[in-house]
């Protein structure tokens, strides 16, 4: 009788046994299985990441390819705000002078819809990242622009060019008269040239 309880205990701990050793394999299955679960969330982040970041740099390769370009034309814009600038009122509603006005609205217009902007500059707050300050007026107050002596330009929200500004106490803001206006009108803005030629056929 004792041989056949030893033999059954026997067998009991060998069955023991075999349980501990299956427990044992199914944690470490389990902890493998958690370790590949975690190293595919982690490689689904870096997708989701890489998808994403590829996503942002095609875009702002897209906004920017023509910053090149744009960049070269500024002077043209300059050339234009400075010649109508130095034109005698007088001559600013020529008719030859309305078409070269034309082009330079045209041009201004094929820039904006492609993203070109002008700086804020003239009685704003002066900003290192937007503005340029190459001459100064003492006074007291935080600084301000108090003059634009040449425009500044971002392409989306990039700075292209910072503005060349005047820097100063904040201006006070006068009253604009007619003729301070017109001085200050661009190019692009000639409405009254067709009537000026309309009214030359009329008086022959």
């Amino acid at each position: 009788m004792s041989a056949e309880v030893q033999e059954l205990e026997r067998q009991l701990d060998e069955a023991r046994g075999k349980v501990k050793e299956a427990e044992s394999r199914t944690e470490e299955a389990e902890k493998r299985a958690l370790e590949n679960l975690d190293r595919w969330q982690r490689a689904q982040a870096d997708l989701a990441n890489f998808r994403r970041r590829t996503q942002f740099e095609r875009e702002e390769q897209e906004k920017f390819a023509v910053a090149s370009l744009v960049s070269a034309l500024l002077p043209v814009l300059d050339s234009f705000d400075r010649a109508w600038q130095s034109l005698p009122g007088q001559f600013r509603r020529l008719t030859w002078l309305a078409g070269i006005g034309m082009i330079n609205q045209q041009l201004r217009g094929t820039l904006e819809r492609i993203g070109l902007t002008e700086v804020e500059a003239e009685g704003k707050p002066f900003d290192p990242s937007l503005h340029e300050g190459v001459d100064r007026e003492e006074g007291e107050g935080p600084p301000h622009v108090v003059a634009v002596l040449q425009a500044g330009y971002k392409l989306h929200e990039r700075v292209l060019r910072p503005a060349l500004v005047k820097v100063g106490p904040k201006p006070e803001s006068p009253s604009a008269t007619p003729d301070t206006v017109d001085a200050e009108t661009p190019p692009a803005a000639a409405p009254a040239a067709p009537v000026a030629g309309a009214g030359e056929g009329s008086s022959q």
